[in-house]
């Protein structure tokens, strides 16, 4: 595995040639852009209705990564220049020039769709070219045919995905790294290295990787290699080439497509466990100077950087550096500033006899040899930004950064306690589990689904993965699904199992809180009372008590709610070392008692109580903490102070714009909170209504009911201002987003029809 001694890194190694393995690599993985859909018509150009819906159906689908031709020689001109540039082609071409061009000679044009009035004319050319896979007459059978192809060009690595090599953290003085992406990106790598490495994931791997270079064959015979030759002990190797593990693996993280990591967590696996122990091995004491050239820095990634100084990022990915500034240089030299991009030079230190978590290896002292300059780093190392400002001298803009230990300890404690969650959890399941607690909501009902179509009825995990999607269904708010989901699983569970199984409980209290989400508040509280029969772990059951404490305030039993919600905390001080999920939720059930008895102090002890816990120990984009915040805002109106709600709730806004991205649902949450206390200011109403509208409707699929009752609100806005066919539009909308989520006789669909009767034009 290359030289083992415990020699230091050093820096004076000589100068590489420009034409190193690095370079070569960094080029390439410069070039973000894979593949490319061209149309090639003689109206391609034109700016007719025809043409211009269709150009826009090509952009939409491709990201804006698309050519149009209406002359041959242009086309094959591009195709020369994008041969030099390992790019994969889409070309859609109309039947008058698919007829007189010989395609199948043009090896870089993966596929070939002809689109044109008269399919019959041109079948005779599908059955002689091997490449064209489906002749279109009309825009949505293109459409459809394009976005089965694609998969197998782009990997899924750029499916509304923007590709970034670093991330900037959220960091605070009490949790350390506060940002939850970053911990759930180290709990997932960590989570691939405890799965049994097998041959079937080899297999796949490789099989996914020859679907994508299926048409290049220097390639295949790459992927061929390394499937005959490839061993645990050169994963290091394989990486420093320029080979096709290089740039998909950097690819898939750069993207942050969690299921092309789970793709390729054959080689991931070993390349960061050979990284570990090479590190240790190495035992660097030195203090390192390392370089990065950087031709196709994406313009917001620099604004971030430059806005984030003093703060910390990390590497999406593994990291290559250079100790040779004159190879970095040599990387940037002659490179602009383009419209998207920028050239930069990152100039990075390492105090390595001060660092315990960071991980890199010197390639030279790996490979024994001299020449690379190179240091590669693991996934997720993290880096303080000490300046970036334009040099002149380098006609770039040099980044400062300095390796550091900062937040990580923090992150490496909770992974912990998430292993120990999950420490007896099916594989399986687990993944599943994670792609759940991560708010991959979309990816792990596809998982979920899957799994449960090839396992068979008699299979003993069957019922859990209709648990986990009821659950998913729950966070989303798709309140119907989520009842089918563990009906199917309390039905399985009665036949498979004994009555006293806990898992029954799981399902139960699943379905109690089906029941208490629709407002059906009898039939929930007998959902958790069976609960309590079942064995179930003392956590489990507090949450189930907890569960009945809310319910039993709305019911106005306040001496019940307060004695349920009294047994819950002591079970939960007693037996769980993480559960400050729950302490939260017991704190702001405390405070629901007094405030509904209208004791104000102390409901608004327990309201701030809950709300400091939920800093100190939940990630910022944890919904939680919305709740928290919305719970201080009604106690602060309650007491007649409500313009201290408002000012409370801009300042808790300030924060979350400035830490989180504008399309955040929490902020949308947000929104919602303060249009609520702007009641009588129906200008500042609907400001803010629409504001919270226009975020949660990109993420409809993800908060349905929270949508829904944004769209009626505004509904009930523009009836009043008797702007009446405004008003139907939102009700409309409103009413399908409910029929989806509710059964037909539930109380809110009446509502809604209502509210659509009153209407009268």
């Amino acid at each position: 595995m290359g030289n083992k001694n415990n020699k230091q890194i050093e820096n004076n190694s000589p100068s590489p040639p420009t034409n190193s393995s690095l370079s070569r690599r960094l080029l390439n993985n410069e070039s973000i852009d894979q593949f490319i859909l061209i149309w090639l018509d003689h109206n391609a150009l034109e700016n007719s209705l025809d043409s211009l819906r269709t150009k826009t159906l090509i952009r939409e689908l491709n990201n804006n990564h698309c050519l149009f031709f209406n002359d041959v020689n242009l086309f094959l001109v591009e195709i020369e220049r994008l041969r030099n540039n390992d790019k994969q082609i889409l070309l859609i071409v109309s039947g008058k020039f698919a007829d007189k061009i010989p395609l199948h000679n043009i090896d870089i044009i993966a596929t070939i769709i002809i689109f044109c009035g008269n399919s019959n004319r041109y079948k005779h050319l599908k059955e002689t070219n091997r490449k064209i896979i489906d002749i279109c007459t009309e825009h949505e059978t293109l459409k459809n045919s394009i976005q089965r192809e694609l998969p197998s060009l782009k990997l899924n690595l750029f499916t509304d995905r923007k590709s970034n090599s670093l991330r900037s953290l959220i960091a605070s003085q009490n949790t350390g790294i506060d940002d939850s992406a970053y911990y759930f990106y180290m709990l997932f790598t960590d989570f691939l290295r405890q799965i049994p490495q097998r041959k079937e994931a080899k297999d796949t791997m490789l099989d996914k990787c020859k679907i994508c270079y299926r048409n290049n064959k220097t390639k295949l015979k790459c992927i061929e290699l390394f499937g005959n030759t490839y061993t645990q002990d050169k994963a290091i190797d394989w990486y420093t080439e320029d080979s096709f593990v290089y740039r998909l693996v950097n690819l898939a993280f750069r993207t942050e497509d969690i299921t092309l990591w789970y793709l390729f967590r054959y080689y991931i696996t070993d390349l960061c466990k050979q990284l570990e122990d090479t590190h240790k091995q190495q035992n660097c004491q030195s203090v390192l100077k390392l370089y990065r050239g950087q031709t196709h820095l994406p313009k917001e990634e620099l604004e971030n950087l430059k806005s984030n100084k003093g703060n910390l990022i990390s590497t999406n990915g593994f990291f290559s550096t250079s100790k040779d500034i004159d190879q970095a240089k040599v990387f940037i030299q002659d490179a602009t500033d383009i419209e998207d991009y920028r050239v930069a030079l990152f100039e990075i230190t390492v105090d390595a006899k001060n660092l315990k978590n960071s991980i890199f290896v010197d390639i030279d002292q790996y490979k024994g040899i001299s020449g690379e300059c190179e240091v590669l780093f693991n996934i997720g190392s993290v880096f303080e930004i000490e300046s970036v400002n334009y040099d002149n001298n380098f006609k770039a803009w040099k980044i400062k950064m300095k390796a550091t230990d900062e937040g990580t300890d923090s992150i490496k404690e909770r992974i912990q306690q998430m292993k120990k969650k999950f420490q007896n959890g099916n594989i399986n399941l687990l993944f599943g589990r994670l792609l759940l607690d991560m708010n991959q909501y979309i990816k792990a009902e596809s998982y979920f689904q899957m799994m449960i179509d090839v396992s068979p009825s008699s299979h003993p995990d069957l019922p859990l993965f209709y648990d986990c999607l009821g659950e998913l269904n729950m966070h989303t708010t798709n309140w119907k699904e989520a009842f089918k989901n563990y009906h199917s699983s309390y039905e399985i569970k009665k036949k498979n199992i004994h009555s006293d199984h806990r898992n029954i409980g799981v399902t139960l209290n699943g379905l109690g809180n089906y029941y208490k989400a629709i407002r059906n508040n009898n039939q929930a509280l007998k959902c958790y009372s069976k609960v309590l029969i079942f064995k179930n772990d003392p956590y489990n059951k507090a949450i189930t008590l907890l569960n009945m404490s809310a319910i039993y305030i709305k019911e106005k039993d306040y001496d019940k709610a307060y004695d349920l919600c009294i047994e819950a905390r002591d079970i939960i001080q007693e037996t769980s070392s993480n559960s400050s999920i729950a302490l939260i939720q017991c704190y702001s059930i405390m405070s629901s008692i007094y405030l509904a008895q209208k004791d104000y102090d102390k409901a608004e002890d327990f309201s701030t109580a809950a709300y400091e816990l939920s800093g100190k120990t939940l990630f910022i984009d944890d919904r939680h903490r919305i709740v928290c915040i919305k719970a201080l805002a009604n106690l602060s109106c309650q007491k007649n102070k409500k313009q201290h709600a408002i000012d409370f709730c801009f300042t808790c806004l300030s924060f979350y714009e400035q830490y989180l991205t504008y399309n955040h649902v929490n902020i949308a949450y947000l929104f919602m909170i303060i249009a609520e206390l702007y009641e009588d200011n129906e200008i500042e109403r609907i400001e803010f209504l629409e504001k919270a509208l226009n975020i949660l409707q990109e993420n409809i699929h993800l908060h349905y009911d929270t949508t829904a009752n944004c769209l009626k609100l505004i509904g009930q806005y523009y009836q009043k201002q008797n702007s009446l066919e405004l008003a139907m539009g939102f009700y409309i909308k409103c009413q399908e987003i409910q029929k989806k989520i509710y059964f037909e006789d539930h109380p809110t669909l009446k509502e809604i029809q209502y509210l659509i009767n009153t209407i009268d034009y």
